[in-house]
């Protein structure tokens, strides 16, 4: 029986959705500002580093508007570049109390900072008109460059639509997954953790405490147009046992709340990843986060009372998640796991199809499972001796055979896609790579014929000449420009190389 392989990746099937996004533009004078304080600390550290440290103020920023969804930091360097780009604006006139409490802690080293902070003003930072942006039809480099966040978040948006998840045999497992805020991915967690029983010797059991996480990625690949979601799944595994030791320079908590930290409106229950810094034996949140919560009436946890317990305020089963939550997860700095890694493939392949279900997508592909094929990756001789024994006794007297036909059939090669029998279909798939033309610039005939060969030979084609300038391959065809590129190439100062030079730095385009 034949079984089907379904990858993870997929491809939206709405139709033509949008996406609005507002932007941030950091003024003169705050840039200013923040440059000076850059120099200022570089000179005194005796450091060539001298640009604004946005790396750091980023995870504070998006933390406390998780709407955002993309940050240029050459914003705070050149004109004219945006810093933030959001799917929503709202309320910032804390933004620039917050950014004045992240240059007053980054830069504790430098004297006086609180004056050079004095004459800006909160007044300055304001939303730009928002525009419109198709997904699947970027119109220039700027709109494609921004489908690598939208897209993700788009489909985490459409997900959350319908948040609970049932999943594994006769859909024993229920999960409700929430926002993770980030700016590499669209990250979603199940909440609150699921309690999974660990066995430790013969007899010891414990419990252990983890979260599904579903990470949205959005990647091009050769010969198709639009490009394709991939997805990640895996678990986080929550400590609850008092840390005897907090690694340099801190270690990151995830906090789920439902108050928007910088202005205090209510929102979708969401995690913001936040470090907790640590100061020799102290630990300590950011300053700017705190004083925000400060101004809308909410507070994080001691941090170091959190340390001692790690599971803050945790919902149980079946409840609406409401306050701030606060879990750190396992990382191998932190000591002993409590648990192994992983999840069982059938609970993930359960949980994959379980995803698709929720979202206006459609799966990419499939492969067939292929057996019985036996690879040889030692040479014939003593090292393999040591190994026959794991193979049946009667691959032995084929392994000389095995061998030649794997140098001679280019259907054996290691890299996938340059086995004819797959690159083939792949090509001349008419929905998806309408192909017609491939267009060959060479320089000499034996460039020429080389490429053609080459071609013919990884698309399992045979060639007819049908005219001097054109060859024909079944349903498509190759155009070789007579135009000699050694004519064009004078003009570039590009020196004649020999006949096997020219063959090597050829161009191949593929229509």
């Amino acid at each position: 029986m034949t079984k089907i392989i379904l990858p993870g990746a997929w491809e939206l099937t709405a139709t033509n959705p949008t996406y609005k996004l507002s932007v941030i533009y950091v003024s003169t004078t705050w840039r200013q500002v923040a440059n000076n304080l850059a120099q200022q600390r570089a000179r005194l550290q005796g450091k060539s580093y001298r640009a604004v440290p946005v790396y750091s103020l980023e995870p504070l920023v998006v933390g406390s508007f998780p709407k955002i969804i993309k940050t240029l930091r050459n914003g705070w360097q050149k004109d004219n570049v945006p810093w933030l780009l959001a799917t929503e604006t709202t309320d910032i006139s804390d933004l620039g109390n917050l950014i004045k409490d992240w240059l007053i802690e980054e830069f504790s080293s430098l004297e006086d900072v609180e004056s050079q902070l004095a004459n800006l003003n909160n007044d300055d930072w304001r939303w730009e008109d928002s525009q419109t942006y198709e997904l699947l039809y970027p119109q220039n480099k700027v709109e494609t460059s921004n489908l690598y966040q939208a897209i993700p978040d788009y489909l985490a948006k459409e997900f959350l639509k319908n948040p609970r998840v049932s999943f594994g045999v006769d859909e024993q497992y229920q999960l409700t997954f929430y926002r993770v805020v980030s700016l590499q991915s669209a990250e979603l967690m199940s909440w609150p953790p699921s309690e999974v029983t660990v066995t430790k010797g013969k007899e010891t059991t414990e419990t252990a405490y983890i979260s599904f996480v579903i990470e949205f990625v959005l990647q091009t690949v050769p010969w198709r147009e639009k490009p394709i979601v991939y997805h990640q799944l895996s678990i986080r595994r929550w400590l609850t046992k008092p840390l005897n030791y907090v690694p340099y320079p801190g270690v990151k908590a995830h906090i789920g709340d439902n108050r928007r930290w910088l202005d205090g409106q209510r929102q979708l229950f969401c995690f913001i990843p936040l470090t907790m810094n640590r100061y020799g034996k102290e630990v300590k949140w950011p300053q700017a986060i705190n004083n925000l919560l400060s101004l809308n009436d909410s507070q994080l946890p001691d941090a170091n009372n959190f340390v001692s317990n790690p599971n803050h305020n945790w919902s149980g089963v079946n409840t609406i998640p409401s306050g701030i939550q606060a879990a750190i997860a396992y990382t191998s700095k932190l000591g002993e796991p409590p648990c192994f890694a992983g999840v069982s493939p059938q609970d993930l392949a359960s949980l994959d199809q379980a995803i698709e279900a929720h979202l206006p997508v459609q799966r990419v592909g499939e492969a067939e499972r292929v057996t019985g094929n036996v690879f040889i990756f030692w040479p014939f001789g003593e090292t393999q001796q040591k190994i026959i024994p794991l193979l049946a006794r009667r691959h032995i007297q084929f392994l000389p055979s095995l061998k030649a036909k794997k140098s001679d059939d280019p259907n054996h090669s290691h890299t996938p896609m340059l086995r004819p029998k797959l690159v083939a279909p792949a090509v001349f798939r008419e929905a998806e790579n309408p192909l017609r033309t491939i267009l060959v610039l060479w320089e000499t005939p034996q460039c020429r014929n080389a490429l053609i060969a080459e071609i013919c030979q990884l698309l399992y084609l045979s060639p007819t000449k049908v005219e001097n300038r054109t060859q024909r391959f079944l349903r498509f065809s190759v155009y070789q420009d007579s135009t000699c590129l050694g004519d064009l190439t004078q003009d570039l100062e590009v020196q004649h190389f020999s006949e096997q030079r020219k063959l090597i730095n050829s161009n191949v385009l593929i229509y």
